[in-house]
């Protein structure tokens, strides 16, 4: 199907959309979904900067010193506003945990670390937030969906699109005009990869970290006269042209641009489980079984999975770590099935090499069905167990809770958050933050609440 071609003057309509959007210009229900996404961001960001690789990031932050103008969340020292998003997105990243958009895209990691780092700086209100947050998250959806015809020659989407997202938001924190925006969208276009091979590994949180430090010194260097190509988007060998080729639909990007909004339609995915989307719906099923049967995991003879093919690893590799667990359905569904609970916990290389999970992996077989790979409503998963006394057991998932057709209320969004945040923060903190996060609206100033985010309170 031949894309329609729209391409004169996107990049000048993208930067409109920036400058041109205000908070007073958002509906009631835009301004509720952006702080229900900033306040999942935020607990992604106080959990992950618990995990392994916090250490190390902040080791080499330290060492490269910076000056301390903003937080790194839960690290108890600051550093420049460049590298804070670059670490704060990370952390964000890190759980394979934020939400996701549709088709499958994290927002969360490459927009909210700039912004927040940038508001630091500035002073800004919480309002300036939410504008920012809503314009990076319709940017990025919208050059994903303009994409999803693409080869994107194996790059992983954040790395790939959200240096431009990021320089959107961040440009957006520093009131910059329409030709500063211009030109923090040309510099950011110039800085985008991330290799979708390093799924798996820690490398992966790199790419929104990378695209969030990315947005950051583009709209810095712009705001300081720093130049770039006009029309990034559009150019020949630009962005477009050169990245992501003649599938590029021009007319999705554009289309209804200011006036339809990605956070409400089609909305997001609110992960249940700290695992790569596809798992939510195999995690459910495995421990709807789990929890509804009255079986012992070690009278299993067999544990089928039956789960879309399109995201079955090649030859059924087996997780190789509790992270890479992350993205093994087999892995997933023994761990629900041995432990009859799937938390943070349950992707550490403890849990993974455990006797009772190994017990369980070594019974799992893997079935595809058909569920559609890019449009999450068309997927769906089976659990399946054999037990030794001839008996066959299963549960369905087709809506897992949080997903946009099965949506959390508020209390279940709260629980996530203290969940995440109880690892860095102690219980009266958390509720400081929730308090600040829900009130975005009335916030003068984000430097009380990431005088909080960058205390870790709980040693």
């Amino acid at each position: 199907m031949k894309q329609v071609d729209n391409r004169a003057g996107a990049t000048e309509k993208l930067t409109r959309f920036v400058t041109e959007t205000s908070y007073n210009t958002l509906s009631a229900e835009v301004i509720a979904a952006a702080k229900v996404g900033i306040l999942d961001g935020i607990a992604n960001m106080l959990a992950g900067a618990t995990q392994p690789l916090a250490a190390i990031i902040g080791a080499y932050l330290k060492q490269l010193g910076g000056n301390p103008q903003c937080a790194v969340v839960g690290q108890d020292f600051r550093t420049n506003a460049p590298l804070a998003a670059f670490a704060n997105g990370i952390f964000l990243h890190c759980l394979d945990f934020e939400i996701q958009g549709q088709p499958v895209a994290h927002g969360t990691s490459n927009i909210l670390p700039s912004a927040l780092a940038l508001g630091e700086i500035c002073g800004a209100p919480g309002t300036r937030l939410i504008e920012a947050y809503v314009i990076g998250w319709e940017i990025h959806a919208r050059l994903r969906r303009a994409s999803a015809r693409c080869d994107t020659h194996g790059y992983h989407p954040p790395g790939l699109l959200g240096p431009l997202a990021a320089a959107a938001a961040s440009a957006k924190m520093l009131g910059l005009d329409t030709a500063g925006v211009r030109m923090a969208l040309g510099i950011a276009a110039s800085h985008t990869g991330g290799l979708t091979a390093n799924t798996g590994t820690m490398v992966k949180s790199t790419h929104p970290g990378t695209a969030a430090r990315e947005g950051v010194e583009a709209a810095l260097l712009a705001q300081a006269g720093f130049l770039s190509r006009d029309g990034i988007l559009e150019v020949k060998q630009g962005f477009v042209d050169t990245v992501l080729g003649a599938e590029f639909d021009w007319d999705e990007l554009t289309r209804d641009l200011g006036t339809a909004f990605a956070l409400v339609n089609p909305g997001f995915n609110i992960k249940r489980y700290p695992a790569q989307i596809f798992m939510q719906w195999a995690i459910e099923a495995a421990l709807t079984l789990r929890l509804r049967h009255p079986f012992r995991p070690e009278d299993i003879t067999y544990l089928e999975l039956e789960v879309p093919g399109s995201h079955v690893r090649p030859g059924q590799e087996v997780a190789t770590s509790g992270l890479d667990g992350k993205f093994d359905f087999a892995y997933c569904g023994a761990v629900a099935v041995a432990d009859g609970r799937v938390d943070i916990d349950s992707f550490s290389d403890a849990t993974r090499f455990s006797p009772r999970v190994e017990s369980v992996l070594q019974k799992v077989r893997i079935k595809r069905n058909p569920g559609i790979p890019r449009n999450p409503p068309d997927t769906w998963a089976v659990a399946r167990v054999g037990l030794q006394d001839g008996r066959v057991l299963s549960e369905t998932c087709r809506h897992y809770r949080g997903s946009i057709a099965n949506p959390m209320d508020r209390e279940e969004r709260l629980a996530k958050l203290r969940d995440c945040a109880k690892r860095s923060l102690e219980p009266a903190d958390v509720e400081r933050v929730i308090g600040m996060a829900e009130a975005l609206d009335s916030l003068p100033d984000l430097r009380p609440l990431m005088l909080v985010l960058g205390h870790r309170s709980v040693k």
